[in-house]
């Protein structure tokens, strides 16, 4: 008898194996790809967020040292670095006009 019990396949465990296997499947096919996009998405808020203080901070820096570079060394007031600044904003503006999809 015990030859028989041995020969016999462990249908339970079997059972539980493709269970898991399939549960794990699903997981792989849904959860993961969703996970992934939460993160994704997250991250994403999180750079804008701490993004735009930044380059907002940036560029009142620029200013801030264009101005005090013109009015020590050249002489000049503060027109020249609103000059600069504003070429600046309407060159990059024209770029992206050019680029823009109709």
């Amino acid at each position: 008898m015990s030859m028989q019990s041995d020969s016999t396949p462990d249908w339970p465990q079997q059972a539980t194996e493709t269970i898991v296997g399939l549960v794990d499947n699903v997981k792989h096919k849904t959860t993961q790809p969703v996970t992934k996009a939460a993160r994704g998405a997250v991250y994403g808020i999180v750079i804008v967020i701490l993004g735009v203080p930044a380059v907002i901070m940036l560029l009142i820096g620029i200013v801030h040292l264009l101005s005090q570079f013109t009015n020590s060394v050249l002489g000049l007031g503060v027109w020249l670095v609103y000059l600069i600044i504003g070429l600046a904003f309407s060159i990059g503006g024209w770029l992206l006009w050019r680029k823009r999809v109709e």
